[in-house]
């Protein structure tokens, strides 16, 4: 082989072959990080808010609530999704409420509902 063909070699097919290894290697790591464990779901954040009871249906409760300023959110009416059945106290429409709910992946549940005097 010829000082020049060795030249060729070592400029152009050395950093070839090095890209596949280096390629190979990365989609290595990669698939096992994919096999790793994901972290832990982080703690739903529970807010707070006041109204008047619109509606109870049996998988729902519509609230007319004050403004909720941990979101941001002006005063609306809302319905929320229930709890598990026999977790939250029996509220009637016309009730004024204090309730607890969170962000769901269907939407907002409620937490809890306290009806005030």
């Amino acid at each position: 082989m010829s000082i020049f063909s060795a030249r060729f070699f070592a400029a152009v097919a050395l950093p070839v072959f090095a890209f596949f290894n280096v390629t190979y290697a990365a989609s290595h790591e990669m698939s096992h990080e994919m096999s790793m464990p994901m972290a832990q779901p982080m703690a739903v954040e529970i807010y707070h808010g006041h109204g008047v009871v619109k509606k109870v249906t049996s998988d729902s409760i519509s609230i007319a609530h004050k403004p909720i300023p941990a979101l941001n959110w002006p005063a609306m009416t809302m319905t929320f999704s229930l709890p598990e059945a026999g977790t939250l106290p029996e509220v009637n429409a016309g009730e004024t409420v204090d309730f607890t709910f969170s962000q769901q992946a269907e939407g907002y549940k409620l937490a809890s509902v306290t009806p005030t005097k």
